[in-house]
């Protein structure tokens, strides 16, 4: 690996910020923070003009607001487009966290706070080295900084601002920095899943109805989602749907053995914390992530519980499901398939609600473009390693916006390190993975 000298004072302007940022408790799920988006929106308008940038603040009508940043150096160079996010998961020291989750913390070589890495840590590196350069006259591009807040909602507004702003947008590169390397080994990352999140609610009853003189006669609403939910999943972990695998690539054999020589199953069960790995019968975990649609139940509510027990027959029960789509499916179409399914395997007498969010579609990016060559030639000189291809299980829905709208592909060049514990407790980026993706974000700005 090469030795890295990297700026003392970079990399320290870069922790005095970061400091900064990660303390506003910017969590766009609950508008009990709404005053806290507003404060990391004016220390964001603060930071890019100091630099030098010119700033607005673009606000939606339900969204808070985008920040957006534009640097020129010549109306002859060529322009890079960075995006990020503002916003950030729920985080509470009652949760489990060692420190205090809007404190930036520093322990045995990383720093911990919530969105350290999702997103504030990464979309920083890039906005430090910009602004750095800017101020040592190095920068080779225009730069475009467009930070929003709120992905962690699934922004159901940036399709129609991304058309809107069309003009402003304009750009030769887009980048964004926001997932994870494997391992120590830098990756440019080819595809992202699409998808969509659904809730169905059922009712069997007007209201819950004591279990020692209804419970066994009347349908309980626990009983009836739990079994539609079961059925969704055959003894090999493939989707039941009829139809729901319609649209999907077929893998080559060269693929598969590529990606399952990236981590062994102990290695992935060590990061998860987990005794087991359950994908589709004969595929690894690169694979299957990255390579195949999934359909995830993430919530159920449903009867009591509370404190001591409610001896009921619930009448209502919910699920919140996520499902995540590959190659050529077409996301509202797997909804509508699966909304018919679960309806079809209810009871008449059940009476069904589903319903869903925005979709966005599968992304598959050109790895090997010209720039996508000199990213991964720069990756390779940052690191020390030669980077790898990476097939991406999650999804950022406005890299599909650019490509629609700009027409351009997006370079995906993610800089935390894969045991984050991204959107969990203690979320972390490791420090020397910092100063990687500073040196890597300043070889590529840099004249």
């Amino acid at each position: 690996m090469l030795g890295i000298c990297y700026s003392v004072d970079m990399f320290t302007t870069y922790i005095e910020l970061l400091r900064e940022y990660v303390a506003f408790k910017s969590i766009s799920t609950d508008l009990a923070f709404k005053n806290d988006m507003e404060k990391t929106v004016d220390w964001l308008t603060f930071v890019f003009t100091n630099y030098g940038f010119k700033v607005e603040s673009w606000k939606t009508e339900c969204a808070n607001p985008v920040v957006y940043a534009r640097y020129e150096v010549s109306p002859k160079a060529e322009t890079v487009l960075v995006y990020g996010h503002y916003d950030v998961q729920p985080a509470e020291k009652e949760d489990g966290w060692t420190d205090e989750p809007f404190k930036l913390a520093v322990r045995k070589g990383k720093l911990f706070a919530r969105g350290v890495v999702d997103n504030k840590g990464q979309n920083l590196i890039h906005i430090v080295t910009v602004g750095e350069l800017i101020k040592q006259d190095k920068l080779k591009y225009n730069v475009i900084f467009m930070i929003e807040g709120n992905e962690e909602t699934s922004n159901p507004e940036m399709t129609k601002l991304v058309l809107q702003k069309k003009n402003k947008l304009q750009t030769d590169y887009i980048i964004i920095s926001d997932g994870e390397i494997i391992g120590k080994t830098p990756t440019i990352e080819a595809s992202l899943r699409g998808g969509f999140n659904m809730t169905v609610q059922v009712q069997t009853a007007p209201s819950n109805l004591h279990s020692g003189i209804f419970g066994g006669t009347i349908p309980n609403s626990a009983n009836e989602l739990s079994k539609v939910l079961a059925g969704l999943f055959d003894k090999n972990n493939k989707i039941t749907v009829p139809g729901f695998y319609d649209g999907v690539p077929v893998i080559s054999p060269t693929t598969k053995k590529i990606l399952r020589s990236i981590k062994t199953d102990k290695e992935i069960m060590k990061l998860a914390g987990v005794k087991a790995l359950t994908p589709e019968k004969g595929l690894d975990h690169f694979t299957q992530t990255g390579l195949r649609p999934t359909l995830q139940v993430t919530g159920i509510k449903t009867g009591y519980i509370g404190e001591g027990y409610a001896n009921i027959v619930p009448a209502n029960a919910e699920a919140r499901i996520n499902v995540r789509c590959v190659g050529k499916q077409n996301p509202e179409k797997v909804f509508q398939k699966i909304a018919d399914h679960i309806k079809k395997q209810l009871p008449a007498y059940v009476k069904t609600t589903i319903t869903r969010t925005e979709c966005s579609d599968p992304v598959v990016v050109d790895v090997e473009s010209k720039s996508a060559k000199e990213v991964r030639g720069l990756l390779k000189k940052a690191y020390g390693i030669e980077p790898i291809v990476h097939y991406v299980g999650g999804g950022i829905p406005i890299v599909s916006d650019y490509k629609k709208t700009l027409g351009k592909d997006t370079l995906l060049i993610s800089l935390g390190n894969d045991d984050c514990n991204m959107h969990g407790i203690d979320e972390n980026f490791t420090v020397d993975l910092v100063k990687k993706g500073l040196k890597f974000s300043e070889l590529f700005f840099s004249k």
